[in-house]
């Protein structure tokens, strides 16, 4: 007599990978929860008595958590990507006018530009806005010092159906050597300085974007700077 254990099919090494991804993810949540918390107690109550140097420290240590926190994210992100889709028709448009409420605050904090046709798609809508929140919030987060990003989106029907939609910006763009690798999950381009992320951001939209039967890739903007685009397959493949 066979046991479950014997028949069950063994699992893909990357199957295993997402599994362990998933559970080191949740099993960080709530750790990091109680360490932010006590950190925060730990500034409200002795910020002011212990000065500057305490309070930089504290800044410090809070940074690395926003790190840590961000990671646990998107490591759950990245496992749980190619999961069974909810499909459903979305409204392009309003999607793409969330995410850039969310990321402008203000109308001087970046000079948007939409355009094209927006067709409603069908999609994941919690999963096409992940792609479309990484992509515009890259193009902010990528503008040069000093520089007030410029951000042009559009989305256009393709012939045959299905829909190309572009992100474009005026960011400090992508090094030809770091080109291939862009997509690479924990891959983060040679000229990104210090400014945070955990090089899972991209890597996620592409399995996203793949999961729905799409292509995703990266140019050249003319003028400087990156045009991402993606593309979603007609309702009927």
């Amino acid at each position: 007599m066979q046991t479950l254990e014997q028949t069950r099919e063994p699992e893909s090494p990357e199957d295993e990978l997402r599994a362990l991804m998933t559970m080191a993810s949740h099993d960080l949540k709530s750790p990091l929860a109680s360490v932010v918390a006590h950190v925060q107690m730990l500034s409200e109550d002795y910020g002011d008595a212990l000065g500057d140097g305490f309070r930089r420290d504290i800044a410090a240590i809070e940074r690395g958590l926003r790190r840590i926190s961000q990671l646990a994210q998107d490591l759950l992100q990245y496992a749980r990507a190619d999961h069974a889709l909810d499909l459903a028709p979305v409204a392009l448009r309003d999607v793409v006018g969330e995410v850039l409420t969310d990321h402008v605050a203000a109308p001087d904090q970046a000079l948007v530009t939409l355009d094209g046709s927006w067709p409603t798609v069908p999609a994941d809508a919690g999963l096409l806005r992940h792609v479309l929140d990484n992509l515009i919030g890259n193009a902010i987060k990528y503008a040069p010092a000093d520089t007030t990003p410029q951000i042009e989106v559009n989305a256009v029907a393709l012939p045959g159906g299905g829909v190309r939609v572009e992100v474009a910006d005026n960011g400090i763009g992508i090094p030809e050597s770091d080109r291939a690798r862009v997509f690479d999950a924990f891959h983060r381009c040679a000229n990104t300085g210090n400014r945070p992320g955990t090089g899972l951001g991209l890597a996620i939209c592409r399995r996203i974007v793949e999961h729905h039967g799409g292509r995703i890739g990266a140019d050249d903007n003319p003028g400087g700077g990156t045009r991402f685009w993606f593309t979603l397959p007609p309702a009927d493949q």
